[in-house]
């Protein structure tokens, strides 16, 4: 029953949060800190859930340039993620999100940036033209590597999209990672559970080129499953 209650209440506050983030990007669009301050209005949805997060520190390069890279577990992502988000912040997201009612509209004047994965033979050449609107925005983007929610899974294997997007725009990679949420999120209880946050060290990618994107995707998801483990461990032993 609670868990059902929840469902609904939450589906109605993603609507509201849509239509009030689409109301905030109608009066500024493209600003460059839209996302951020849509995303903090989405996050709010976690106190719905009953969710404690703790971020365990902040971004290391503050509102500057890099390629965020996190693990993308369930629906839940949306509301408990946001809160981790520095502003002058693009997300990258797949196409068809754009036909999604309301929310496409609102993605694409927030200032997100839409990319198209059916065409794997020419991802290079994708993530190129990506790289060249970043550096003339001058702005960060966060990806998800995995391409898909893990759904309890675990850590998937990364795409290498974002790590071909961070060499050709010669950004650092800045890993941010979640303890798992299927481990320690009930929506059963009142109490729902807690999720721990936490950036990673920066990964340069100076003096790298296209051959170096495999490299650079295991190094980043190694670093990134044992901080995911070492979270875990934190909120096992509280």
């Amino acid at each position: 029953m609670l868990f059902a209650f929840r469902a609904v209440v939450l589906t109605s506050y993603f609507l509201f949060g849509c239509i009030l983030g689409l109301m905030l990007c109608i009066v500024r669009p493209f600003h460059r800190n839209n996302t951020r301050d849509c995303a903090k209005i989405f996050s709010l949805g976690r106190w719905l859930l009953n969710i404690k997060m703790t971020a365990l520190n902040q971004s290391p390069v503050g509102d500057g340039q890099a390629i965020y890279v996190g693990n993308h577990q369930d629906t839940l992502d949306v509301f408990i993620y946001p809160g981790m988000l520095p502003g002058n912040i693009a997300i990258l997201g797949k196409s068809s999100l754009r036909f999604i009612p309301v929310f496409g509209l609102l993605f694409w004047l927030a200032g997100n940036i839409f990319i198209n994965r059916a065409n794997k033979a020419k991802a290079w050449e994708t993530m190129a033209a990506v790289a060249r609107t970043v550096k003339k925005r001058g702005c960060a983007v966060y990806i998800f590597p995995e391409g898909t929610r893990s759904r309890g899974k675990g850590l998937l294997p990364f795409k290498s999209g974002a790590f071909a997007l961070a060499i050709e725009a010669g950004l650092p990679v800045v890993p941010v990672v979640y303890s798992s949420t299927h481990k320690n999120i009930n929506l059963h209880r009142f109490r729902s559970g807690k999720v721990l946050s936490r950036y990673l060290e920066p990964i340069s990618t100076e003096g790298m080129g296209e051959g170096d994107v495999k490299r650079l995707a295991e190094m980043t998801r190694e670093r990134m499953q044992q901080a995911i483990d070492e979270l875990d461990v934190k909120l096992a032993a509280k």
